[in-house]
């Protein structure tokens, strides 16, 4: 299923944000490709110049595959083991064009997780080196935040292997400050007034090119896999 749309309007008239009519930042929802290819580093269609990045040793990782809707496309990120991986390039990112962090920023995606293997981690940065957030998901589902370095982290709730879901990061830098919100079945998951991962926000890049990036702990497994039907950056509410 793509993005809620019914959902994300309810849920978005409960969360503190201000209003934004810009352009995109970041928009794929890899229906321009072709099924078991990879995705190409430049995203096709507006916004001119946003990206996918990743390195030729994650490439046996990645794919286009048909997504559960009728002649629709997906991307399937896996743990399959893959010979050159370090620890320093098992990213797969998402990058945005230009844009400054003075209004709000939405960062959101439709996906689902299942196999068994390694924590999924997300983060949410300003595409240089410092984040504004990071979650990570379990193989049973389970949601953790991370409140600081090195090891606050916290349990948010879970979402069930093979349950589609929707995460939105809702970034007001002027406060410091994220909301986490997770759509799915059975009940969403909400959580407000996260701050930010850097003690200084005027450490953040600005103007900044906003990423979201993925990556599974060290190791392999031939079952674990995410997969991303649709992923956005705006400066728009969705």
């Amino acid at each position: 299923m793509k993005l809620l749309h019914k959902c994300l309007i309810l849920l978005m008239s409960c969360l503190s944000a201000a209003s934004c009519t810009t352009t995109a930042i970041l928009s794929s929802k890899f229906e321009n490709y072709t099924a078991e290819t990879l995705p190409a580093h430049n995203i096709p269609g507006d916004p001119s110049g946003d990206e996918i990045t990743y390195v030729t040793e994650l490439q046996p990782r990645i794919r286009i595959v048909n997504s559960v809707g009728a002649g629709q496309k997906a991307l399937r990120f896996n743990q399959v083991s893959a010979p050159g991986l370090t620890a320093h390039n098992q990213w797969l990112g998402f990058k945005g064009i230009s844009t400054n962090l003075t209004q709000p920023l939405w960062f959101y995606f439709t996906a689902t997780h299942s196999g068994t293997g390694g924590r999924l981690t997300i983060d949410v940065s300003d595409g240089v080196a410092n984040l504004f957030a990071r979650m990570m998901i379990n193989s049973n589902g389970d949601v953790i935040v991370v409140r600081s370095f090195p090891s606050n982290e916290e349990l948010v709730g879970n979402i069930p292997p093979g349950m589609s879901h929707t995460i939105i990061f809702t970034l007001n830098l002027n406060n410091g400050k994220y909301n986490l919100s997770i759509l799915k079945s059975g009940g969403n998951i909400l959580v407000k007034d996260i701050p930010v991962l850097a003690e200084n926000i005027l450490s953040y890049a600005n103007p900044s090119r906003p990423a979201i990036g993925f990556r599974f702990e060290d190791g392999s497994s031939d079952t674990r896999q995410y997969v991303l039907e649709e992923i956005f950056i705006s400066k728009k509410q969705p």
